[in-house]
């Protein structure tokens, strides 16, 4: 978590592969990332960017398929598909122009795209998640973070890019705050978010747990 251009964003297209760093390393599960070809990246991490251009008239249903590897067997293929438009809530939309969705909806389409990716190779692996919430709709951002939840308990690794820091201490095990390019935090997310980190993020003075004396909505009340 972070301001805006804080770094977050291009610190997570260099772990995964999509920028060039010019000092430092980055290693996936012990391995330089320069050692692994396209195709290997492809079958151990799938990126969900904050947006994704689409320059043809594609169904809902055939982008989630790009996720799919190359001679994947269509009738799997089809299957995958169809789960993980149920998973994010879009299967009325499966034969629907992508362009002519909204916002929120696109983004869980690619969300689709993403799970897809990694359930066709074997179901972990490492989902990178840039913004996932940031054009949905409440249901659909405590939807998001359960899926990735879900798959961090299955055995699978998830980075994501919040700026909604009520979402990011429900959710994570671990933040890393960030602010003109540099870590300045680093921890469980009951240790490190306070008043101070707040201020050094963002420059407000706020009061972490504090409550407001109007009316207010967090998260954490609707999954208890």
């Amino acid at each position: 978590m972070g301001p805006n251009g804080a770094g977050k964003s291009t610190l997570m297209k260099v772990m995964a592969g999509e920028r060039r760093y010019d000092s430092g390393s980055v290693t996936l599960d012990g391995a330089s990332l320069s050692q692994w070809d396209a195709g290997a990246l492809a079958r151990k991490r799938a990126v969900l960017p904050q947006s994704v251009v689409v320059a043809f008239p594609f169904l809902a249903a055939e982008i989630v398929a790009l996720g799919l590897p190359q001679y994947f067997p269509r009738r799997e293929g089809a299957a995958l598909a169809e789960r993980a438009l149920i998973e994010v809530d879009m299967l009325r939309a499966r034969e629907q122009v992508y362009d002519t969705l909204s916002g929120g909806e696109r983004q869980r389409v690619q969300l689709a795209r993403v799970l897809v990716q990694l359930w066709a190779n074997g179901g972990s692996g490492y989902l990178l998640l840039d913004e996932p919430t940031a054009s949905l709709d409440l249901p659909h951002q405590l939807a998001t973070l359960r899926i990735a939840r879900g798959h961090a308990a299955a055995g699978g690794g998830v980075l994501a890019v919040l700026h909604d820091l009520n979402l990011a201490v429900m959710a994570a095990d671990e933040i890393v705050a960030m602010r003109e390019g540099r870590v300045i935090a680093r921890g469980v997310p009951a240790e490190i978010v306070t008043d101070d980190l707040i201020h050094a993020l963002y420059g407000v003075k706020a009061r972490v747990g504090a409550v407001p004396s109007g009316p207010f909505l967090l998260p954490q009340s609707i999954f208890s």
